[in-house]
C-alpha cells in the first residue's frame, strides 16, 4: 500500500477494517481472521506483523461479522423473572434500548419464576446460538447456564446473581438499602416496624431480608415478619396477618412494589390511615408511588444504570474471552415521601423524622 494511503488512513475518523490490515501486513483478510481469532495456522513471524498492524491502527474486529462466520445469530437472550412487574418492564425497555444501539436483536423471554421454564429457554437459546445473554434468573441453581458458558455464550445477570461463578451480576445494594429505610421509620419514633418479604430461596428476597434484621437488631427490637412471594395477593395476605397478629404494629417495610400494592389494599379494607398509624417504606419507586395518598417513601433502585452495565460487561465479554467475571453493585436512593412522616402521637412527644 502507498505510504500516502498509509498516512491519510492514521489520521482519518474511518474505522479500519481487516481488509485494510490485511493490505498494510501483507496478508490475506483469512490469516488477519485466523490471527485475531488465535488460530495455530499462521506462524509467529506472520502473527507478529499482523498483531503489530492492528495495534498501530487500532483495529477492533466486528463482533457481529465473526459471530455470523460461526453461525450465531446477531441476537441477546433477555430472560426475566416476572414481566408482569413494572420494575422488569423498565429493566428490559432499557436492556433493549441499549442493544437497539448496537445493531443487536433481542430474543425475549419470560420465566414466570418456573425453574423448569427457565432453564427450557436457556437450553433453545444455546440452540439458536445467540450471542450472550442477560438473565434475571428465577433461581441461582441453573446448570444450563453453565453449559452456555462452556460453548462460548457469555451471560451476564441482573438484579439477581446466578451459581455459576463464570457469570458477571450487576445488582442493586438491597440489603444496605433496606436498613436505611427500616432506620427511617425507627428514627421517626416507630417502634413495632414489621417487614413483608419474598421467598428466602430468592436472592433479593433474602438480602433484603438481612438489611432489614440488622436495623431491627442495632435497635434491640424483635423483628416481625412475613411473606408474600412477591406478588399483590400475597402482599395482601402478609398485611392482614401481621394487623391480626399485632394490633400495636406502627411501621411496616415492604420488599416490592406487588406486596406494596397488596399491602395498601390491606390498609383500606381495615380503615388503616398512614402515617398516621402505620408508617410505610417500599422497596421499587414506581411511577404510580408519588401519586397515591399519602405519596409513598421508596427505595429507588438504578435500574437504567444497572441494565447498561449489564450489556457493557456482556460487549466486553465478547471481545475479550478472558475477562474474568465481576460482581457489580449499584448504590439505590431512598426517595423520602410522606408515608414514613411520624404519627401524631410521636409528634406530641417532640420526635421528628431525623
Amino acid at each position: 500500500m502507498p505510504l500516502s494511503n498509509i498516512v491519510s488512513m492514521a489520521t482519518s475518523n474511518r474505522r479500519v477494517r481487516i481488509g485494510d490490515v490485511a493490505k498494510l501486513a501483507g496478508v490475506s483478510p483469512a490469516t488477519v481472521s485466523h490471527v485475531m481469532n488465535g488460530s495455530h495456522r499462521v506462524s509467529q513471524q506472520t502473527r507478529e506483523r499482523v498483531l503489530a498492524v492492528a495495534r498501530r491502527f487500532d483495529y477492533q474486529p466486528s463482533q457481529i461479522a465473526r459471530n455470523l462466520r460461526r453461525g450465531q445469530t446477531v441476537t441477546v437472550g433477555v430472560l426475566v423473572s416476572d414481566i408482569e412487574n413494572p420494575h422488569f418492564g423498565v429493566m428490559v425497555r432499557a436492556i433493549e434500548e441499549e442493544l437497539y444501539a448496537r445493531g443487536i436483536r433481542v430474543l425475549f423471554c419470560n420465566t414466570a419464576e418456573d425453574t423448569a421454564k427457565q432453564s427450557a429457554y436457556l437450553e433453545m437459546m444455546a440452540a439458536e446460538r445467540v450471542m450472550g445473554i442477560v438473565i434475571c434468573p428465577t433461581g441461582g441453581q441453573d446448570s444450563a447456564v453453565g453449559r452456555l458458558i462452556d460453548i462460548g455464550i457469555p451471560v451476564v445477570a441482573i438484579d439477581r446473581p446466578v451459581s455459576d461463578p463464570r457469570a458477571d451480576s450487576v445488582v442493586a445494594d438491597n440489603a444496605v438499602a433496606v436498613a436505611q429505610g427500616t432506620q427511617l421509620l425507627l428514627d421517626s419514633g416507630r417502634r413495632r416496624v414489621g417487614w413483608i418479604g419474598g421467598r428466602e430461596s430468592v436472592w433479593t428476597a433474602s438480602e433484603r431480608l438481612a438489611g432489614y434484621l440488622v436495623a431491627m437488631e442495632r435497635a434491640g427490637i424483635e423483628p416481625i415478619t412475613a411473606v408474600g412471594d412477591f406478588t399483590v395477593d400475597g402482599g395482601h395476605q402478609a398485611a392482614e396477618a401481621l394487623l391480626a397478629d399485632d394490633p400495636e404494629l406502627d411501621g411496616l417495610v415492604v420488599a416490592n412494589n406487588q406486596m406494596t400494592i397488596g399491602a395498601l389494599q390491606a390498609f383500606r379494607s381495615r380503615g388503616v390511615q398512614v402515617p398516621d398509624q402505620i408508617g410505610l417504606v417500599a422497596f421499587d419507586d414506581s411511577p404510580w408511588a408519588s401519586l397515591v395518598d399519602p405519596p409513598l417513601t421508596t427505595i429507588a433502585q438504578p435500574l437504567r444504570e444497572m441494565s447498561q452495565v449489564a450489556v457493557n460487561r456482556l460487549f466486553m465479554h465478547l471481545e475479550d474471552t478472558s475477562l474474568p467475571p465481576e460482581r457489580i453493585c449499584l448504590e439505590c436512593h431512598l426517595q423520602i415521601r410522606e408515608s414514613s412522616q411520624p404519627h401524631r402521637s410521636v409528634i406530641q412527644r417532640g420526635v421528628t423524622n431525623g
